[in-house]
This record gives structure tokens, sequence and C-alpha cells, in this order.
């Protein structure tokens, strides 16, 4: 586990960035779909979004985060984390961790 987290994180637009000269900073990568993670493995992290149904759009589910976490390594669940129960899906899922604002903002 990292003692402090000292990345930046890209959102789409960024996707064909030259990641060199953040070479002393941890990546990551804001995908929402299969050909963004296959494009985005040069990044240290991806986060994959929704998950779960979040502010009007249908989540993709856990069945998705699992295949998507055959394509990159290292993928951060995203999107309508908000309880208990979505951490404990995501625990038994692939991913190597979770974001979420609305799940520590209560």
């Amino acid at each position: 586990m990292l003692k402090y987290f000292d990345g930046i994180h890209f959102p789409g637009a960024y996707l064909n960035i030259d990641l060199k000269k953040f070479k002393d900073k941890i990546t990551i990568f804001s995908a929402h779909s299969f050909e963004e993670i296959k494009k985005a493995q040069n990044f240290d992290f991806v986060t994959f979004s929704p998950v779960f149904d979040s502010k009007g759009r249908k989540g993709l589910g856990i069945k998705k985060l699992n295949e998507v976490c055959k394509l990159h390594p290292n993928i951060i669940a995203l999107g309508g984390i908000i309880s208990d129960k979505e951490v404990k899906e995501i625990k038994k899922s692939k991913a190597v961790g979770f974001a979420s604002i609305r799940y520590f903002y209560k």
C-alpha cells in the first residue's frame, strides 16, 4: 500500500499524451469503454465508470468491471459507490480499488 499518492489524473481527451515528462508521477486515466482501456496501457492506473448507477447514468456492473480488469492490471472502480453494499461488491471483483466522493461524504 502506498503511504501517499503523488499522481496525475487524465480525462479522455489526454489518451494520447506523452507520459515521458511525467515519469516521476503516478498516471491515472479515466476510461468509459473497453476501447479506451485498451489504448491506455501506458498509464499506471485506469478508472472505469460508472460501475453502479450514478446521477442518471446506468451502471455497467461488476461483470463488466471484471471484464475490463483483464485489459489492464490496475483498474479502479468508479461511479455510484455510495454505501458499504457497493464496496463489498467491488472487494469481490478483480479491481485494485475504488474511488468515490459520495461514499466518503455522506
